[in-house]
């Protein structure tokens, strides 16, 4: 019993999932646009209304973009819709390094903000300074040692199956 109160506890700590934004500047997104970027920079639109970035032909995403609103993306709703926002997100525990999967998440959102007219903004919709992301950075770090520490490798199959 213990021990099973021990994993829990570890889970609440480690199975977090981080977040940011693009939102809309002083010009609309334009869903055509939003689209052709995604694909652009190797996200592939699923069945299930959202855009998911694959490495080197892996099963699990490295990560996900969704409509902040979350509604799926269709091909019909990304030809006639404009977008406030959208969101990429990161499940921590499912993927082998983190701060490395973040890195190139950042560098795809930021260059679809800046092809966008959008903003990189976090959950608050405040700004994402490089002061933040490198906090977010550390607290992935942070994250990672205790997954170790405790022996699950994040993005192992048994964190996988642990965070499913």
């Amino acid at each position: 019993m213990q021990h099973a109160i021990e994993l829990d506890q570890f889970c609440l700590e480690v199975d977090q999932m981080i977040s940011v934004h693009i939102a809309q500047g002083d010009t609309p997104i334009h869903g055509t646009k939003f689209k052709g970027l995604a694909e652009a920079n190797g996200l592939v639109l699923k069945d299930d209304g959202k855009f998911y970035y694959f490495a080197n032909g892996k099963e699990d995403p490295l990560f996900v973009l969704i409509d902040t609103d979350n509604q799926p993306f269709t091909a019909e709703s990304l030809r006639s819709n404009v977008l406030k926002s959208v969101t990429f997100q990161i499940e921590i525990p499912k993927v082998n390094n983190c701060e490395q999967v973040f890195n190139q998440m950042i560098a795809i959102a930021q260059k679809m903000a800046a092809s966008l007219n959008g903003r990189l903004v976090d959950d608050n919709q405040k700004p994402l300074s490089d002061l933040q992301l490198e906090k977010i950075r550390q607290q992935l770090k942070v994250i990672h040692a205790t997954m170790v520490a405790r022996g699950i490798m994040p993005g192992s199959p048994g964190s996988m199956r642990l965070f499913s």
